[in-house]
């Protein structure tokens, strides 16, 4: 009777483990090469979305990127069928968002110089949050520090240290394109500026 009892809970522990680890499951996506490309958008991954909100769920797609620190990052929704946002966390949390400086309310992401190396999350969702069934295409491209696809660059968001670790909780919607120069109360570790 023990031995089945162990194996029952041993079986318990081992889908609850798998069931925990699926959840948390994050598309990763490593392109290894750095290009020298004067063309915009040239030599990028081209990734074909679809944000899929049923009712009033309003959940981003998201996916993982690849950046080295000092590399120029490009991230552009070059075709959607909606008002969409883009935001990008790196790695030490600051964050970049926009929702339409590629033109026709698609969304550039351009960071001329990658504060770290790591991985990058790249949340794409509907500008206000509306529930959305539709496709798009995201680009992704890493090119060497200088290069034409990132001059403007995007400016990250004032974070101080500390607070990355609290962004999620901090802003309950980090797709918010509210105030950025309000401090917000009672946030540990700083301010967001």
């Amino acid at each position: 009777m023990k031995s089945r009892t162990k194996a029952i809970l041993s079986a318990i522990s081992i889908a609850g483990a798998l069931v925990s680890s699926n959840a948390s499951a994050t598309t990763n996506l490593f392109d290894p090469s750095v290009s020298t490309t004067t063309i915009l958008d040239g030599s990028s991954v081209r990734l074909d979305g679809t944000l899929h909100d049923t009712n009033s769920n309003t959940n981003p797609w998201i996916i993982q990127v690849y950046s080295t620190a000092g590399q120029c990052l490009r991230l552009f929704v070059s075709s959607t069928s909606f008002d969409s946002k883009l935001v990008v966390i790196a790695p030490n949390g600051q964050v970049y968002r926009d929702d339409d400086a590629g033109g026709s309310l698609r969304p550039l992401v351009k960071i001329a110089s990658a504060p770290v190396s790591g991985w990058y999350t790249v949340q794409v969702a509907h500008t206000f949050g509306f529930p959305v069934n539709n496709n798009f295409t995201l680009l992704y491209g890493r090119y060497t520090a200088g290069n034409i696809n990132c001059v403007g660059g995007t400016g990250a968001l004032g974070i101080s240290s500390g607070a990355a670790a609290t962004l999620e909780t901090e802003a309950k919607d980090p797709l918010d394109f509210g105030p950025e120069t309000q401090p917000r109360p009672n946030s540990p570790g700083g301010e967001v500026k």
